[in-house]
């Protein structure tokens, strides 16, 4: 895998525009990413309005010269970019995570959102229970709605991030978990997780 992190320039229509609908950015990326069998992203907004960071992990190494030959000034990817990455765990590891996710439950065959915070931990623990690691410390920021314009209509998402510290119980689980994201709305910059060493 490869992560790569590109600051966006606010000031190029396509970005402003991509930004404020997801579906358009995983068009762009799709289209600058031709061939990439899955990708996942997430919009990473600093302390000031106009910084904006978008991180993108991928299968194999991306070439962001595509992305610029189509949108001139689009981004300028930070030092180190693109950076290979296959992360090494062990039973017991703590790790600090980031997750921006969309919360479901199904019910009656449908898929519903969860806001109410302690139903998003729950659904946390679920899955990363799943992924084979436990959330230790969670912080939830970013809860609501996300509405993006599609095919004429809207859809609307449900969806919080995560930040915290997790415990490994199967390493393999948990890069599985890695490479496909967790949850639903991958498309739309969700379901990417994130995971650094604790401490650092």
């Amino acid at each position: 895998m490869y992560l790569s992190l590109l600051r966006l320039n606010l000031g190029h229509r396509q970005v402003r525009k991509d930004v404020a609908n997801p579906y358009s950015m995983h068009q762009t990326l799709a289209r600058v990413l031709d061939g990439e069998p899955r990708f996942l992203w997430r919009l990473e907004t600093g302390s000031g309005f106009d910084d904006y960071g978008l991180l993108v992990q991928t299968s194999g190494r991306p070439d962001w010269r595509a992305l610029s030959d189509r949108f001139p000034g689009y981004a300028e990817p930070a030092a180190g970019t693109p950076k290979p990455y296959e992360p090494s765990l062990h039973e017991g590891q703590l790790l600090r995570f980031r997750l921006y996710a969309n919360p479901t439950v199904s019910r009656e065959g449908k898929r519903h959102g969860l806001y109410r915070e302690e139903e998003q931990l729950e659904w946390l623990a679920t899955r990363l229970g799943a992924a084979g690691a436990a959330p230790r410390q969670v912080l939830v920021s970013r809860r609501g709605k996300l509405r993006i314009p599609k095919d004429g209509g809207t859809v609307v998402l449900a969806v919080a991030q995560f930040d915290g510290v997790l415990q490994v119980s199967d390493p393999s689980g948990v890069i599985v978990a890695l490479k496909n994201g967790i949850g639903h709305g991958k498309a739309f910059g969700l379901g990417l997780l994130s995971i650094a060493r604790y401490g650092e």
